[in-house]
């Protein structure tokens, strides 16, 4: 070999791989496919996945708190359940719970009286080995119930006897066992009221409401209040009497 093509060989190499950088021939490094977007990848995920079963066992509400309790299943390759509770069309807590089937339970306080709608939504989920979790939206499963909330009512008679406004307090509904609650406002002719605040009482009561004379010829107010909470603790709307008097 000559001299001179010893020289030419590798610089003829050198400025054929800059011809092809210019050209792009040197092929870029390829995009990892397993890269895809989130939506896509739960999209595959979630592919065929249910909630087979989700029903009641029992629900109800005491003491002003709801409860219900029930049983769930999801479709096979789905590991896991995720739960919405809410009360009125409003959430009150969630709960995710392993498992291809199970039990559910679901409490809220803070329940008024009368009757409410509890709706429980549940998702499939998918936990894979290393605890990440996958929640399948598209894909709920939703129980509507209704619960009622009992509570008492106060009922109150009064009778004007003289001077005085002799008046008997009684609970009805609810769950009984009632204890008593009374107030009185005075609002006497100088117009600054005196309110008594609530205060336990027997079911008889004789609140001073004097008659107008000429001695005391000015009107004054008297408001009389009454209500009940039974032995859950709930309470009654308060019931009430107001007698013109002289003070």
């Amino acid at each position: 070999m000559r001299r001179h093509e010893l020289v030419r060989s590798p610089l003829t190499g050198l400025l054929s791989g800059l011809l092809l950088t210019a050209c792009g021939g040197v092929p870029e490094t390829s995009m990892d496919l397993s890269e895809e977007p989130l939506g896509t990848k739960q999209a595959a995920i979630c592919a065929g996945l249910s909630v087979t079963q989700l029903s009641s066992l029992d629900s109800s509400s005491y003491g002003g708190v709801a409860s219900a309790v029930g049983s769930w299943a999801v479709s096979l390759f789905s590991n896991a359940i995720h739960l919405d509770y809410y009360v009125d069309g409003v959430l009150r807590s969630s709960d995710e719970r392993p498992g291809n089937s199970g039990t559910w339970y679901f409490s809220a306080s803070g329940i008024t009286c009368g009757t409410h709608a509890v709706q429980v939504k549940a998702y499939p989920m998918v936990i894979d080995s290393n605890n990440n979790e996958t929640v399948c939206w598209d894909s709920p499963q939703t129980l509507s119930l209704e619960v009622t909330q009992d509570c008492p009512t106060a009922s109150l008679s009064c009778t004007r006897v003289g001077s005085y406004a002799n008046c008997t307090g009684s609970g009805t509904g609810g769950t009984g066992g009632y204890t008593l609650f009374w107030q009185y406002e005075e609002d006497t002719y100088s117009g600054v009221p005196s309110p008594s605040g609530w205060y336990q009482g027997s079911s008889t009561q004789s609140f001073y409401c004097p008659i107008k004379t000429m001695e005391n010829p000015y009107n004054g107010e008297l408001t009389i209040w009454f209500k009940v909470r039974d032995n859950s603790g709930m309470e009654s709307s308060y019931a009430s009497r107001t007698y013109l008097c002289a003070f």
